[in-house]
């Protein structure tokens, strides 16, 4: 919430929000303008390499996707009017619509869809491997098509619903300019010249657009504030009506004019334990040094301190959401002398040495607070300096061995694809655990309550694994104008553009 490089961290886990504008009170009633202000830009605009979390402010609003979510987190139509499965699971059929174009004239058809897909599988980003388990893309004419997959995708049909749906014009994939200029079939028209790349991003309504009753505002814009301090000052002085605030920002924020709102932000906030495997640090391939980890933290005072009470102390990852949390898996009572007692049992009586990035300038509290709660145990943090530029490759890449971290955590499957597995984008060095990989693999062809029993076996796993050392699962906080109304949507970490209208 702080800066850049909070916002990069966020890109595809979300340390800090990106945070959404509506029209400030003297301009709603007569422009008609959404304002959003964010803290960093959009990575990139092509499919496959812009991240499912706060990448979609910049996206929504040109892009349609396949199909669009609902505030229940459930795939409706969109661009796909029609779908459904064959028996086995692996084959999506769709149908589209007839009557879409982009805004350069190039038709919105299976083709164009066909070539989305396949681009975005190719991209680096999170959407890339929410699509991961395509196998091939068939155009059976010009409104019908069929996914084919390598094995069942519990989660395609949301994935193709957010992000990872995208769809920008055939004729912009593969050019250099579609990193900074989308060319869509959405809502708004990227307006080029009232932009510019970094700072502000310009939208004007699509006059041809088939859906124009769902998004009331005539026209968006996105502002690149320099840090969170910025961005809560411009909601103070009305040049933003809608924006992510510090949980501390908050507490002052609330007048006759602003409101402050709390929704889930669906995401798992913590230490990330990546090197599990011992690879830089030899003690974080023992169970019990994890579980000491995770037994020095007092999460209920964390809230209280660093979140100024708004989330849920919990050890657990999956979220409070879905059917795999459980209130029993709390199993990490805060106790440093049985800490202590599990490092000496795996010979650390003295402790060890901990690389991790450096975000004392941008999350103060939550650093010191895990600083004074490994530091009592023995363990030294070893803070090293972060280029916001490089840091999310950084921690991909495996330079760091743990992280004070945020990570998405929406539905179960997606948290397992993201975090648990041999070749997830989650899980840098590569850890490889065998119960873990065939509970993931059993509750692929499950469905129902089997599916959820399957999940809460592999949560309480990777509790008493210690494969984490989550704290909280926080709230996104954001101030609120009087000019606006805004609804949540389940697994959002903030609400999607066509949930903002002007106050009625």
């Amino acid at each position: 919430m702080r800066n850049k490089l909070a916002a990069a961290i966020v890109a595809t886990c979300a340390l800090v929000l990106t945070a959404c504008s509506g029209a400030s009170p003297n301009t709603a009633s007569e422009t008609q303008e959404l304002r959003i202000g964010a803290i960093s830009p959009i990575a990139s605009f092509e499919p496959g390499n812009f991240d499912a979390g706060p990448g979609s402010a910049f996206i929504q609003p040109v892009y349609d996707t396949i199909l669009r979510n609902d505030n229940d987190g459930e795939p409706q139509p969109s661009i796909a009017t029609e779908w459904s499965y064959n028996d086995s699971g692996t084959e999506l059929s769709l149908t589209l619509r007839d009557d879409v174009a982009f805004t350069d004239g190039a038709k919105l058809d299976a083709e164009a869809v066909k070539a989305n897909l396949e681009a975005a599988k190719a991209g680096t980003g999170e959407t890339a491997g929410q699509l991961r388990f395509i196998d091939s893309v068939t155009v059976e004419d010009p409104t019908h098509l069929t996914i084919s997959l390598t094995a069942v995708d519990p989660s395609l049909l949301t994935n193709l619903g957010g992000a990872a749906g995208s769809l920008a014009s055939p004729e912009a994939l593969g050019t250099p300019e579609l990193a900074t200029t989308p060319v869509g079939s959405g809502p708004y028209v990227f307006d080029t010249a009232a932009s510019q790349t970094g700072v502000t991003y310009a939208y004007t309504r699509n006059p041809d657009y088939w859906n124009a009753d769902d998004f009331p505002f005539d026209e968006i814009t996105i502002t690149v504030f320099n840090d969170g301090n910025a961005v809560t000052n411009a909601l103070r002085s009305g040049q933003v009506d809608f924006a992510g605030i510090s949980d501390q920002a908050a507490e002052t924020l609330e007048s006759d004019s602003l409101e402050v709102r709390s929704f889930p932000a669906y995401t798992a906030s913590g230490v990330f334990l990546f090197d599990r495997n011992g690879t830089i640090v030899p003690a974080l391939a023992d169970v019990r040094v994890r579980q000491a980890i995770n037994t020095a933290f007092d999460r209920e005072q964390i809230v209280e301190q660093v979140y100024a009470g708004v989330g849920t102390p919990t050890a657990q990852s999956f979220s409070e959401s879905s059917a795999a949390f459980d209130p029993s898996f709390e199993k990490y009572e805060h106790d440093v002398d049985a800490a202590k007692a599990l490092l000496a049992e795996a010979g650390y009586a003295d402790g060890f040495t901990l690389p991790m990035p450096d975000l004392g300038p941008i999350d103060p509290k939550r650093q010191a607070a895990v600083t004074e709660a490994l530091t009592a145990i023995g363990i030294t943090p070893q803070y090293e300096p972060v280029n916001g530029e490089t840091f999310i490759s950084d921690l991909l890449s495996g330079k760091y061995p743990a992280a004070i971290f945020n990570l998405n955590s929406h539905r179960p499957w997606d948290f397992a694809q993201l975090a648990l597995l041999p070749d997830s984008l989650w899980n840098p060095f590569h850890t490889t655990d065998e119960t873990i990989v065939d509970l993931v693999n059993t509750a692929q062809t499950q469905t129902g309550e089997e599916a959820d029993a399957t999940f809460r076996e592999l949560n309480e796993y990777i509790v008493d694994q210690a494969w984490f050392a989550t704290l909280v699962q926080p709230n996104s906080v954001f101030g609120v104008s009087s000019a606006i109304d805004v609804e949540p949507r389940k697994f959002s970490t903030w609400p999607p553009i066509w949930n903002f209208t002007p106050a009625s």
